[in-house]
């Protein structure tokens, strides 16, 4: 939508634009304002006939339903300095929205998701950042993990922000890269889980180009793009809770959505194995695993590590000792997951669902699936997407509130052979989507308070 106005009809006023036409009268707030600049005026003979006066193009925020943020235009027609002056005048303005980004460094994963995502930067986003006078570093990844390697010397120092184009793997990458080299900086002991880790000053948004975008949806409500790329423009920031997982003690990965084990990993799994279907392998192969085969039962012991509410500061927002009320519970199950979800990262995928468990910052929730019919599952799963609040709520589950966890998964036989599926699969983990291998089929799980700030909705 465009709309037309005389300069004379805008009024700057200290954090808004009040625009009015014929009809109405309405507000921007400055915030929303994504940059402000002069048309060149047309050539030839046509301005002299038909008295074409030069405008200046205000383009800004609308945000309509489901989370949906899209970039409008107003067009003030008035004389040439008139238009300079407002120009100069939000200009001035935008630059002392202390929050918005002036320089980005981007990084395009092109082979994630329907591999378009350079066409998607170089279409949508990249003139919207150029709208909004953002100069970005951009950097392409030629081959797998190489984004990763980027991460190991990149200067954070040098922009305001960071953009990753593509999906939660692309982002996993950038987070690890950048989290681990931050912890090696400070000299901490980061394999140990309960060490208190230093947190990323730089903040991070997402353009969600990839197969999986649950971090960019918890974050701004939808998948689309252009509402992604407004919410870096703009600029505001929130701290987030990250999960770090540990095995053979090593630091393995951090996570931000999900960490599970057994029929989430055998998921991946299978799917993987059947790249030759493509795109479609994501949907026929879940599907056909969830209606047509027997759940896999393995047996696993789950230690749990939760809050000692004596060793709190007094309004319970710190934690004065590493002193943690232990309890174990044992059996054979489908799946153990815990979400990334919690006061400290409400927006996480499945945050309404878990966060009736939850009454502290630190905490998280993990959930142990027994055996449960096909159906029950799958309107558990969908309960899940919908972010019911009694998604976790059934018999077949058992939730419980933590600081973090320890999984030791068990073989059925005996003496199974070391190279059977079932011995590969059981020290395989899912970790936001993407397949991490683990010592002996035992891992840990911690949060870690406030280590990530995300671009998102204030």
């Amino acid at each position: 939508m465009v709309l037309n106005v005389n300069v004379k009809s805008v009024i700057l006023e200290a954090r808004e634009l009040k625009i009015s036409d014929q009809k109405t009268t309405s507000s921007i707030e400055i915030c929303d304002v994504i940059g402000c600049h002069l048309c060149e005026e047309p050539g030839g003979i046509l301005p002299i006939f038909f008295g074409s006066a030069p405008y200046l193009v205000i383009k800004y925020i609308s945000k309509g339903k489901n989370y949906k943020w899209t970039a409008e235009n107003v067009h003030v027609t008035g004389s040439r300095e008139e238009c300079e002056a407002l120009r100069t005048k939000v200009n001035e303005k935008l630059g002392k929205e202390r929050e918005r980004p002036k320089k980005l460094g981007v990084f395009i994963n092109p082979i994630g998701g329907s591999q378009n995502s350079l066409n998607v930067y170089s279409k949508t986003i990249a003139p919207l950042f150029r709208a909004a006078n953002i100069v970005c570093d951009v950097m392409v990844s030629e081959r797998p993990k190489h984004i990763v390697d980027i991460m190991k010397s990149f200067d954070t120092t040098c922009v305001d922000g960071l953009v990753v184009v593509g999906g939660d793997g692309t982002l996993l990458e950038v987070i690890n890269g950048l989290l681990t080299r931050a912890q090696k900086e400070a000299g901490l002991d980061y394999d140990k889980p309960t060490c208190k880790l230093k947190p990323l000053e730089v903040p991070i948004g997402i353009i969600p180009t990839g197969t999986g975008n649950g971090t960019a949806k918890g974050l701004y409500g939808n998948t689309d793009v252009v509402t992604a790329a407004l919410h870096i423009i703009r600029g505001k920031t929130n701290r987030n809770n990250v999960q770090a997982v540990y095995s053979g003690g090593k630091l393995a990965s951090f996570s931000t959505i999900v960490i599970g084990c057994g029929l989430f990993s055998d998921l991946i799994y299978h799917t993987e194995r059947q790249r030759w279907l493509k795109k479609a392998r994501y949907v026929v192969v879940p599907l056909h695993l969830m209606l047509f085969k027997k759940q896999r039962l393995f047996d696993a012991k789950l230690t749990i590590f939760q809050r000692d509410s004596t060793a709190e500061d007094a309004d319970g927002t710190s934690e004065k000792s590493t002193t943690y009320e232990q309890k174990e519970v044992e059996g054979q199950c489908v799946s153990i997951t815990s979400s990334g979800a919690g006061l400290g990262y409400p927006c996480a995928p499945f945050g309404a669902s878990v966060m009736p468990f939850i009454k502290h910052p630190s905490e998280f929730v993990v959930a142990m699936y027994k055996q449960c019919g096909r159906f029950e599952f799958l309107s558990h799963l969908k309960s899940c997407a919908l972010e019911n609040l009694d998604a976790f709520q059934k018999d077949f589950l058992l939730p419980y509130t933590v600081r973090g966890y320890k999984v030791k998964i068990q073989c059925s036989d005996k003496s199974p052979d070391p190279e059977s599926e079932e011995v590969n699969i059981n020290n395989l983990l899912d970790v936001d989507g993407e397949l991490l291998d683990i010592v002996d089929g035992e891992y840990e799980v911690w949060n870690h308070r406030q280590l990530l700030r995300f671009y998102t909705s204030s």
